[in-house]
């Protein structure tokens, strides 16, 4: 949520989302359709940032009058490639109850490459956040999304992200909490998007993590710093988690009091405990796919080295097939 809209009561929020035509591009019009019975108050843009014409033809069309009509031709039919593109995505989320006067379309001229194009639209227009589709994993490529996809999820810094993959089920939100203040700006998040839906219910899920999660320790290397040994290491693992828990209760009492100021009641706000089995990201992954949830929410950044929101992240999102992730700054 935006500053300016801070300042309103109750504001509609309002999304962006990035049309191409592409399976994934598709993906994020249908989540976004089907979000509408849990956020019946959104506000949509559709953006398709036109492709980007050859630079050689753009420096001859100057000079050459015949590339310069060949050039306003390709403009042209890109242009009307677009509003097709547009009208289609428009009239999509129409056929799910939206109205027509909750939805706008834009076409925009590629500048700067069109993943900072899509970024600066999400943050010059203020959305409250940016709808995008996941490229999918191939076997013979380490980089786990389309070159687009993840230069959005490295650089929109100022706008919460929501990546999603595949045809994603009706709306239910688990919100991935470690404790931090990155887990406090995803509550803060889905209170003001959900806020204006009284049947809402926000479900929290904390992963019990292990004193291995967060530091290798070599036993035999550190016998001369605990004397006790493995006693000694189970005690400081004992310790570790009951810190974890005050670290969690604080964190509670704040996220229940956000929740509170945006009209949820204590019986529309759930805490799902789970220990972690199989590295958290997947154990995160595993949680929100048991509990039938379609939407998971993550806190870009936990506690540095100490937190698994952050790092273990990107992984989550690796691993989201057929999810909604919203990743909050």
């Amino acid at each position: 949520m935006t500053a300016a809209k801070k300042k309103q009561k109750n504001p509609d929020p309002s999304v962006l989302i990035a049309v191409d035509g592409s399976r994934p591009s598709l993906a994020a019009v249908e989540y976004a359709a089907r979000l509408t019975g849990l956020v019946p108050n959104m506000e949509f843009m559709l953006l398709n940032v036109l492709p980007q014409v050859p630079p050689m033809m753009q420096t001859e069309s100057k000079t050459d009058g015949q590339m310069r009509t060949r050039l306003k031709k390709l403009e042209t039919v890109n242009r009307k490639k677009g509003d097709e593109l547009l009208e289609k995505a428009k009239l999509h989320l129409q056929e799910h109850g939206v109205a027509e006067k909750r939805i706008r379309t834009k076409i925009s001229k590629r500048h700067s490459g069109l993943a900072k194009d899509i970024i600066n639209e999400a943050e010059m227009g203020r959305y409250d956040a940016l709808i995008i589709g996941r490229r999918g994993l191939t076997r013979t490529q380490q980089v786990f999304m389309g070159s687009v996809s993840n230069q959005l999820i490295q650089h929109a810094a100022n706008v919460p992200l929501w990546i999603v993959d595949g045809k994603v089920p009706k709306a239910k939100v688990l919100v991935a909490v470690d404790g931090s203040e990155a887990s406090l700006r995803a509550v803060d998040h889905v209170a003001f998007i959900l806020s204006n839906n009284s049947d809402a219910q926000v479900d929290f899920l904390h992963v019990t993590p292990k004193l291995q999660s967060f530091c290798a320790i070599d036993l035999g290397r550190a016998s001369d710093q605990w004397n006790g040994g493995e006693e000694e290491l189970e005690a400081l693992e004992e310790e570790f988690l009951r810190n974890d828990n005050v670290c969690l209760d604080d964190f509670m009492a704040k996220a229940i009091r956000i929740l509170s100021k945006a009209g949820f009641s204590s019986d529309r706000i759930k805490i799902i405990e789970r220990e972690i089995s199989m590295g958290i990201a997947r154990t995160i992954v595993k949680a929100a796919k048991d509990g039938g949830y379609s939407t998971l929410v993550l806190g870009r950044r936990g506690l540095g080295k100490s937190s698994f929101l952050g790092s273990t992240s990107d992984r989550v999102i690796r691993r989201a097939s057929d999810l909604a992730v919203w990743l909050v700054n």
